[in-house]
């Protein structure tokens, strides 16, 4: 039991492993928090929209670090896989990589409605954040869908050279 958990903990340091952990999270979390804050809305709870606007700024902040990881790890997914596929990587960190400053733009608009949410001012900023997390949810998902054709073969559309 212990030699897993020391193996659980080197894995979770890997990069190639712990940006696999953090790469879903702004899609999942930003799902999450939309839905949360669309349900504390209705039933008028303060203290409840807080928590689903800190839930969008976390999750969209969660970009930063697994950019760092997936660059990182980048040279040694390349490796791994088939060498037609290279290319496909390569394209999908880059975008990635430009998609980034959406979610950081996100996350300082979240973290302002937040702080005026929390006191009592701020529907149009509140608006504002529900829209641009609708969007960055459904552009999350079509990037989801293009993380998927390149590293899932159930799913690549892709077909290599031969």
């Amino acid at each position: 039991m212990w030699q897993e958990l020391l193996t659980l903990w080197s894995s979770i340091r890997d990069p190639e492993y712990a940006y696999l952990l953090l790469e879903s999270l702004p899609l999942y979390g930003l799902g999450a928090g939309l839905l949360f804050l669309l349900v504390s809305h209705l039933a008028g709870e303060k203290k409840s929209k807080l928590l689903a606007l800190g839930l969008i700024c976390t999750s969209c902040l969660s970009v930063w670090p697994a950019q760092d990881l997936r660059e990182r790890a980048a040279p040694r997914v390349i490796a791994t896989r088939d060498a037609t596929l290279a290319p496909l990587i390569r394209t999908q960190t880059e975008r990635r990589a430009k998609s980034a400053w959406a979610y950081l733009t996100l996350a300082v608009l979240s973290g302002v409605t937040l702080i005026l949410q929390a006191s009592g001012k701020g529907k149009m900023p509140l608006l504002l954040t529900a829209l641009a997390s609708i969007a960055l949810f459904w552009f999350s998902i079509w990037l989801h869908k293009k993380e998927c054709e390149v590293y899932h073969r159930n799913i690549v559309k892709y077909r290599p050279p031969r």
